[in-house]
């Protein structure tokens, strides 16, 4: 499981309270190999007017992209690293849970009026926030284990996903499921080889968890345990850094004034021995 607090020298700079870009372009998901359509129902919320015009979102190709060195973190490792990446990305701004969840649905994984599912593949077609007996965010890092105040709004670790999937993965942590007791889309609920209860994500979507969680480790000073964070480096290099994923991180930016370090250059995952 997710544990709490390491320490951390650096102090955490105060948030950023600049105002984001009007207009932000979208990404396109990686594939699924099943998807299904549904609608937000009539008990969907009213959501607020929208924070930025929708625009054509452009068509990338899923593929990987070549790491951008930093020269930041040059000759860093381990806890040096640690430091000097929560220095570079921890200051941004905080958008409020609300705000945070409007962007979602309507213009940073809204893709011609559709949201997709990034658990099981399912689409829904909407222009606001849906009903969240429907579709509702995903906190990458659970709520109840530290996303709390502005780490709850962080786009960089929160996604869409079906109410379902977001109620079976709960606060679980993730890793390689052996015997199954859900499953959907190459989405697994269920334990792992050592009889711990965990929640495998599809392939299409295993690096971005670890990158998420990479990232809200050190921008948040919160441990992972040694078991997941062995499975999460493995994720890593088995789903590489795509289009679709920088292009987010690129639309994140615009929002929050910062990026995920882990998606520029996912390497440097594999210089920290401890996060």
């Amino acid at each position: 499981m997710i544990i709490p607090s390491r320490p951390l020298s650096a102090t955490r700079p105060s948030t950023n309270s600049a105002s984001a870009p009007a207009n932000t372009a979208r990404v396109t998901p990686k594939a699924f190999s099943s998807v299904s359509t549904f609608e937000a129902g009539p008990s969907a919320k009213k959501a607020p007017t929208t924070p930025t015009t929708p625009v054509p979102a452009p068509q990338v190709p899923v593929e990987d992209v070549p790491p951008k060195s930093d020269p930041r973190y040059d000759g860093l490792k381990d806890q040096a690293l640690i430091n000097a990446l929560h220095d570079a990305v921890s200051k941004h701004k905080n958008l409020g849970y609300d705000q945070a969840r409007k962007i979602i649905f309507t213009t940073l994984d809204n893709h011609d009026g559709v949201v997709t599912c990034v658990y099981t593949g399912k689409e829904l077609k909407t222009n606001k926030i849906p009903s969240s007996n429907v579709m509702n965010t995903e906190h990458t890092w659970p709520q109840s284990k530290g996303a709390t105040g502005a780490a709850k709004a962080d786009l960089h670790h929160l996604f869409p996903t079906d109410s379902k999937a977001n109620s079976v993965r709960g606060n679980y942590p993730f890793g390689t499921v052996t015997k199954v007791k859900w499953e959907e889309n190459g989405a697994k609920f269920g334990t792992d080889a050592q009889g711990r209860t965990v929640f495998e994500p599809p392939d299409a979507h295993k690096g971005n968890v670890a990158r998420a969680l990479f990232y809200f480790s050190t921008v948040y000073n919160k441990s992972i345990p040694a078991n997941d964070e062995a499975v999460l480096k493995e994720w890593n290099k088995l789903d590489k850094v795509d289009a679709a994923e920088v292009a987010r991180n690129d639309a994140i930016e615009t929002y929050q004034q910062n990026r995920n370090p882990f998606v520029d250059d996912a390497s440097l995952a594999d210089r920290i021995a401890d996060f």
